[in-house]
């Protein structure tokens, strides 16, 4: 008999809770950003898709205040710790 153990993927609150933290920390330090000096109001994951073990892409919209919306690619990777951004790209063309 074979048991998986943990999933390969993050769970839906998690990728949410990291793509929130990431792009208020963002803001911050970027503030001739578009995400400059504006919180995040809500992430709403479309898709997450792994790439290769301890690595997936999540497709999310993120909208900040004001209020504007953005369609975002995060690359995140599982480390010995939890999950962790890589990289970011934004698909809104704007």
């Amino acid at each position: 008999m074979m048991l998986a153990c943990g999933g390969r993927l993050p769970a839906q609150s998690t990728a949410k809770n990291l793509i929130r933290k990431h792009f208020n920390k963002y803001g911050k330090k970027y503030e001739a950003s578009p995400f400059g000096g504006k919180k995040v109001t809500s992430v709403e994951i479309l898709k997450i898709d792994e790439i290769h073990k301890h690595l997936v892409s999540a497709i999310s919209f993120v909208t900040i205040e004001g209020p504007e919306v953005f369609k975002v690619r995060m690359v995140i990777e599982k480390g010995p710790f939890g999950w962790r951004t890589v990289s970011w790209e934004n698909l809104s063309g704007g």
